[in-house]
């Protein structure tokens, strides 16, 4: 018996060592726009980055930045034509954007980008901007001097709605990130809302990547959304749970707005705050 198992587990571990073959397929247009409510559009462009076997460094992934793209925005009365410049604040450090149109709450915005073989448009609109009644820390009892965020705001309990929350910390550049399951339907809240604001979760190992630290000030961008922007980063937040998950990894594509393409075009309804941790 032992003798068995001794050979069943040595083939186990045979067929593990099995090199698997990467296959390659033809690359695809990354999108990633949106236009706040009063505020100018702004647009990324990539392509997408093929699997390697070997480690790719960050200044690498330069040559997958789509830089002379036509990228053009309608509010279906007129079209503006987006200029791409370098934007060290921003990530990837190039974007596309106007200082002829911003954004309006109600209308409906048609994105189109065109670059050789690639062409895509995406819709989105901007509902209402809903505003925070308060801001608030929690100290996580485990991590003294390290805080979650509470915000409380009213919800309209006659629609059905749907609200986005990114955080920027203060200093930082100007790209807002999406917080740690930071997507709501209303069919879940209450009129009287109360949502836990965790940071944007850029380091898997470290346990307070999530949290905030004591007199740190943090930027809050508080969005109505449509549901087509909802389901994308809905998607985005199952994703980014499950693909860090040996055991539950994720298997389907993130949803996405863009024909032509992957990605999203969101129109924000958006409210903006400033928080400093004094607890």
């Amino acid at each position: 018996m032992y003798r068995f198992m001794l050979l069943l587990l040595l083939a186990c571990l045979c067929l593990g060592c099995e090199e698997t073959e990467v296959k390659q397929v033809p690359p695809q247009l990354v999108v990633e726009g949106w236009i706040d409510s009063g505020g100018f559009p702004i647009v990324k462009l990539t392509t997408t980055v093929p699997v390697s076997k070997q480690a790719q460094s960050t200044d690498s992934l330069d040559r997958f930045l789509v830089r002379w793209a036509k990228v053009t925005v309608s509010d279906g009365t007129r079209e503006v034509v987006l200029t791409g410049m370098p934007r060290r604040d921003y990530f990837p450090p190039y974007i596309y954007t106007t200082s002829e149109m911003r954004g309006e709450v109600g209308k409906t915005y048609t994105l189109k980008v065109d670059y050789q073989n690639f062409h895509a448009h995406a819709v989105t609109t901007i509902p209402k901007p809903v505003a925070l009644s308060r801001i608030s820390a929690e100290e996580i009892p485990l991590y003294p001097g390290w805080f979650k965020l509470r915000i409380d705001f009213k919800d309209d309990p006659a629609t059905t709605d749907y609200y986005k929350v990114f955080v920027r910390l203060y200093g930082e550049n100007q790209d807002f990130h999406s917080t740690y399951f930071g997507t709501y339907n209303d069919r879940l809240l209450p009129t009287q809302a109360s949502l836990l604001v965790e940071n944007a979760r850029q380091n898997v190992v470290n346990p307070t990547a999530t949290f905030f630290k004591r007199y740190e000030i943090v930027n809050i961008k508080f969005c109505h959304i449509d549901s087509v922007s909802y389901d994308f980063w809905k998607s985005m937040d199952g994703y980014q749970s499950e693909g860090r998950n040996p055991l539950f990894n994720a298997m389907q594509n993130i949803r996405s707005n863009i024909q032509g393409g992957l990605g999203y075009w969101c129109g924000y309804g958006a409210s903006y705050y400033a928080y400093q941790i004094l607890n």
